[in-house]
């Protein structure tokens, strides 16, 4: 962990912040479609989760219509379909109801509580994908982090026996991602991304881009 944090380079810090900044949601729609591919980040390959974003991020088509849902989740073979075509048309449902609940936290709550409350809030997501949803809202600012089976290993626990200890685990993350100067989610980008070999996010992200 130490030896990590340690690795990470300023230019690293800049590229990662600048990049995700640029591409960071700026309406409502932007930010429905972030909770979308968190959606289907739930237990699946990051291939995967790219192509089933794209088959459902053009929600005009879907919207209202469970079966249209099926059937774009269906055929983009990403697994879970009767599952996420329920979380996500109930969660449609609600996000367009009231869009506020689920653009920022409110003012008598920090970022923790903001997940939790929309954890408890969301089926089908759970505290590690709303994070994450999160994560791809304020990239630079959040300070709750996405706690996969990945970092659990880092800390040698594992996500389901020690699944108590998230928060314990994530506020360690935080804090050392503060005295390192990077935004939890950069940092987790940047170790997600090395364990792929790769130098930027954009060989996933890219769907999120405008």
């Amino acid at each position: 962990m130490e030896y990590f944090f340690d690795s990470i380079e300023d230019n690293e810090v800049e590229s990662y912040s600048n990049y995700w900044e640029t591409i960071k949601p700026k309406n409502k729609i932007e930010i429905f479609r972030r909770y979308l591919f968190a959606f289907m980040s739930v237990h699946t390959t990051w291939e995967n989760n790219c192509k089933g974003y794209k088959r459902i991020r053009d929600f005009s088509k879907w919207r209202g219509n469970s079966e249209k849902l099926r059937e774009k989740i269906n055929k983009a073979r990403v697994g879970l379909h009767n599952n996420r075509t329920n979380f996500i048309g109930r969660f449609a449902d609600s996000f367009w109801s009231s869009p506020s609940e689920y653009i920022s936290p409110n003012s008598s709550e920090g970022w923790v509580e903001w997940r939790n409350r929309l954890a408890k809030k969301i089926l089908g997501l759970g505290s590690a994908k709303t994070s994450f949803a999160i994560e791809m809202l304020f990239p630079n600012d959040a300070k709750v982090a996405c706690m996969d089976t990945h970092l659990f290993q880092m800390y040698n626990l594992n996500q389901t026996k020690d699944r108590k200890l998230y928060e314990a685990i994530e506020h360690d993350w935080v804090e050392r991602s503060a005295k390192r100067n990077i935004a939890p989610y950069m940092a987790r980008c940047i170790y997600w991304d090395r364990k792929q070999n790769r130098k930027n996010s954009r060989y996933w992200s890219k769907v999120l881009e405008n």
